[in-house]
């Protein structure tokens, strides 16, 4: 295996992230907070980092890339630009250790939302600012943030899809770079739109950007302890609800309509009818539910907490108004179902997706049907789009893999002395990049009262689950590293 051009494309992953410090310390020297000197710290230091890689890999070309160095490239800069994202909480003292930094960090760039910081309140607005963009750079993905800077040519496509899993009908464009430029120019519009709406209703510019930054990537980092519920407002509410609804459903439908100018290919979309279906019906039963024993007088109240809450939760964005481990076990256990789902393939949302699980429940129906006429050929289909049998097979073992890879992480955490409530919960929350869970990972609690090993199984989890499992793990088989 060649390294050097691993080595190249980590070093302009984290010179992406350094430069990246720009705009928070722009803000920091604009209201003269303590955030500026441990902002321009961690871009120097991000820099020589950067730096040291692209000198270890000179002579090398990105586009020389075969198909496990491009997976070696993905893995290698997601551990890379989290371990830089995490500088800022370490040099500024927001945090006592660099395993809290590296797991703040890793929370942000995976759009995960857990947090180890014990009181936002003491915390620069800076930081706090660049802990929202964090958020937001992970969420369009730092590889498909580079390719559209960077072409690579063949290598390209290696990249596009260790970056961007889960099976989609289509592809976007012939160019990789084209499709990584239109992600970027549609995650730039929806940002855009969620800030200036929530601008109008009377949020501050600070608070509009870093919810906004949060929302469209599916994060959930807040930066106000009470998180949504601390605004006080049903329209910054909506507003967000819309937004995380939109951010999570596929970016294929966006430019479907980007290109015919048709709702008809969006109404035709098997994956967004799945996902609205979901949507509307755990919604209802979660209203239903905190209506009858969640001590909600008003239906009404009922249904807007819980259908917020549905897609915070669907989206794998993980904002709350309210601590939801005070609510019915009923309640909870819709919640940790929904870590599970996720929203749609490519989107910024986390989980199996609803791609997976739609094609996992059409085989498990033509199995019924065989088993009724043993001699029928019953495709498995998604809209007009016929699933091959390697395509079933793969959903499956993705689904195995993840499942097998949560059950793990679950008894590890357990095995480390958190209960049963606390390891279920949080096991799916990091591995979904949902963020808070319940017990020992609600957000009345925090991660910061966990011990360091069981931090290092969360910060496992999320980047398995942010990389999609085997793009991470098949690093660590024999077969990987044979010529």
């Amino acid at each position: 295996m060649n390294f050097r051009p691993v080595l190249r494309f980590i070093a302009a992953a984290a010179g992406a992230v350094s430069l990246s410090f720009i705009f928070p310390i722009v803000w920091s020297a604009a209201v003269r907070d303590s955030g500026l000197l441990p902002l321009a710290a961690s871009m120097a230091s991000g820099a020589a980092l950067g730096a040291a890689m692209y000198y270890a890999g000179r002579g090398a070309r990105c586009s020389e890339m075969d198909a496990r160095e491009a997976v070696l490239s993905a893995a290698g800069a997601w551990a890379a630009v989290s371990a830089v994202a995490g500088l800022p909480y370490f040099f500024s003292g927001t945090v006592t250790s660099f395993l809290d930094a590296l797991f703040e960090g890793t929370s942000g760039f995976t759009t995960t939302g857990a947090t180890v910081i014990p009181n936002l309140t003491e915390v620069p607005g800076s930081i706090l600012l660049w802990r929202s963009f964090s958020q937001w750079l992970g969420g369009v993905g730092i590889v498909v943030l580079t390719l559209a800077v960077f072409p690579m040519s063949s290598a390209g496509l290696r990249l596009f899809k260790a970056e961007v899993a889960g099976p989609a009908e289509g592809r976007f464009t012939p160019r990789i770079q084209q499709s990584a430029a239109f992600i970027c120019k549609a995650y730039l519009s929806l940002t855009a739109a969620q800030t200036i709406l929530l601008t109008f209703g009377g949020l501050g510019l600070f608070d509009s950007l870093t919810l906004s930054f949060s929302t469209i990537a599916t994060g959930g980092f807040s930066p106000h302890p009470g998180n949504i519920g601390h605004f006080g407002s049903g329209y910054v509410r909506w507003v967000t609800a819309v937004f995380l609804f939109l951010a999570a459903s596929s970016l294929t439908v966006f430019h479907g309509l980007a290109v015919t100018r048709d709702l008809s290919s969006a109404r035709r979309d098997p994956e967004l009818g799945f996902y609205m279906k979901v949507f509307v019906i755990f919604g209802a039963l979660t209203s239903f539910l905190l209506w009858k024993d969640g001590g909600f007088a008003s239906p009404l109240k009922a249904a807007a907490t819980g259908f917020f809450h549905t897609i915070s939760i669907l989206s794998t964005c993980g904002f709350f108004t309210a601590d939801p481990g005070a609510w019915p076990a009923s309640v909870r256990l819709l919640m940790l179902m929904l870590m599970f789902c996720g929203g749609c393939a490519v989107s910024t949302a986390g989980g199996m997706t609803c791609a997976r699980v739609l094609m996992v429940l059409r085989h498990i129906a033509a199995e019924f049907v065989k088993r009724i006429h043993p001699r029928a050929v019953v495709p498995v289909r998604l809209g007009s789009f016929t699933a091959e049998p390697e395509v079933v097979s793969g959903c499956f073992a993705f689904c195995a893999a993840y499942l097998g890879l949560y059950t793990a992480g679950f008894l590890l955490l357990t095995l480390l002395g958190q209960d049963m409530t606390s390891a279920l919960s949080g096991a799916a929350a990091s591995l979904g990049n949902v963020g808070p869970g319940f017990g020992m990972a609600a957000p009345s609690a925090g991660y910061h009262t966990l011990p360091d090993s069981a931090k290092c199984v969360h910060i496992l989890l999320m980047i398995s689950g942010r990389l999609e499992i085997f793009t991470l793990w098949v690093i660590f088989t024999p077969s990987f590293w044979r010529r």
